[in-house]
């Protein structure tokens, strides 16, 4: 479906600037747990260093440090939310391999925003941001994306993660990312990734939305 990432980008923003100026719930404490971390340092290392990111010239990543509570919204005809339990289904048809323990683990998991630790050891430089530092670049006058890709030159933009969701054996995990770089440029994705031989390897990139 399509969706534009502004949208994605701003409901980020909103969220964390009421929460620093009190209009809204305080924001996370809990850090992503050591496990979170490997899938998704792993998905990094997989997805970034690539002939194809480093031809495009990618030598960086940034991430949103506070993970997102909501990265399965999906609208129906009608103009509602889609249940996680319908879009959960669609995944799994998708991937047949993705598990319902593990989806179910999922739905449970993000609905408990966490802080990603502001150093990862990632293979390519990864750059944890906070709303104090999108604030004044996103805000009226401060520049939009030309000024955020000049602090940033090198990444792709800007991306968002959500906890991760595991099967009970912890072999497989899913999360979804939002990956947003300009008005009308960005995309969001659900990840299935399962470990063999003690490494987490993608399974599937399952597309939600594109702009």
């Amino acid at each position: 479906m399509l969706r534009t990432p502004t949208i994605a980008l701003l409901s980020i923003l909103t969220a964390l600037t009421s929460c620093n100026r009190g209009k809204g719930p305080a924001s996370p404490k809990a850090e992503v747990t050591s496990a979170e971390y490997g899938v998704l340092v792993s998905w990094i290392d997989v997805r970034f260093t690539s002939k194809e990111q480093v031809s495009k010239g990618i030598n960086k990543v940034v991430i949103f440090n506070i993970t997102s509570d909501d990265p399965h919204i999906q609208w129906q005809g009608s103009g509602g939310l889609v249940p996680w339990k319908t879009e959960a289904e669609s995944l799994r048809k998708q991937e047949p391999a993705l598990l319902e323990t593990t989806t179910d683990a999922f739905g449970s998991k993000i609905l408990h925003r966490a802080v990603l630790p502001q150093s990862l050891s990632c293979a390519i430089e990864c750059v944890v941001v906070d709303s104090g530092r999108l604030e004044p670049i996103f805000k009226k006058g401060g520049g939009d994306w030309p000024a955020y890709f000049k602090q940033f030159p090198g990444s792709p933009g800007l991306l968002t993660f959500s906890r991760v969701g595991f099967s009970p054996d912890g072999a497989q995990a899913l999360f979804y990312v939002s990956a947003n770089c300009g008005g009308l440029c960005g995309s969001g994705y659900y990840v299935v990734m399962e470990k063999h031989n003690g490494q987490w390897v993608i399974k599937k990139e399952i597309n939600v939305w594109v702009s």
